[in-house]
């Protein structure tokens, strides 16, 4: 059972382990493709945006931790100093609430989109990206097969699962879909069509997260796109 997020600093030590595993699949590239550390490649451009992006959370977590233990003396905390430091007009739960939420959805909207634009830069350089449905399932379903892997079950899934935590913002958290149940690590994950997400804590979050990086090592180190030397363009990073 994963370790349930308690405190919001939970989630630093967690964050750290999976920009450490991106930073392994960085260096598995850097060895088998034969990329330089610094190439603008998408696989690299990728791995370097999601550490970015998980850092920068990161820190957003830890400057807000920061700013209240400033106004922390012994056990007695000021409240009113703390909430005027930060412009807010309501109590610290709510603030809290208010910003930590604000900051999630961010994140699971900016980390998704990283994935989905790898997947879509791999296929574009193997001449495979699907013209006419172009959704994330059709993109999944294609990059398995080029990486010889299982179009169904779990893995699918958990792709899908992240997927659909992000396109439920599209409808003010509802479910617009297929359902689907699937359990992560022992996390839970249950989407119903026309129904509220509540499966988008912290806690699901980062088990989601790593899940997804632990798929997109088994792709990156795939026969496939392991053994292509030259540079996947990603066209913001070449500046097109």
């Amino acid at each position: 059972m994963p370790q349930e997020i308690k405190h919001i600093m939970d989630v630093i030590p967690k964050f750290r382990e999976i920009i450490e595993n991106l930073e392994k699949i960085k260096r598995f590239l850097v060895k088998e493709s034969r990329i330089d550390y610094q190439s603008q490649d998408a696989r690299m451009v990728a791995l370097d945006s999601l550490q970015l992006t998980i850092s920068a959370v990161g820190m957003w977590i830890q400057c807000c931790n920061s700013l209240a233990n400033c106004y922390t003396c012994g056990k007695s905390f000021d409240e009113q100093q703390f909430l005027k430091s930060i412009g807010s007009g309501v109590n610290k739960d709510q603030t809290e609430m208010i910003m930590f939420d604000h900051l999630k959805l961010g994140f699971i909207t900016l980390t998704h989109f990283k994935i989905d634009n790898l997947f879509q830069n791999i296929l574009r350089h193997l001449n495979v990206l699907p013209r006419e449905k172009t959704g994330y399932w059709t993109l999944t379903d294609t990059i398995f097969k080029e990486c010889s892997m299982s179009p169904e079950g779990a893995e699918k899934d958990c792709l899908i699962a992240f997927a659909n935590i992000r396109n439920s913002l599209h409808n003010n958290g509802i479910h617009r879909g297929k359902d689907l149940e699937v359990s992560i690590d022992g996390m839970e994950f249950k989407f119903v069509n026309n129904l509220r997400v509540e499966c988008a804590s912290w806690g699901h979050i980062i088990v989601l997260l790593n899940a997804n990086v632990k798929i997109l090592e088994k792709i990156l180190q795939s026969d496939k796109v392991k053994n292509i030397k030259t540079p996947i363009k990603d066209d913001f990073a070449f500046g097109a």
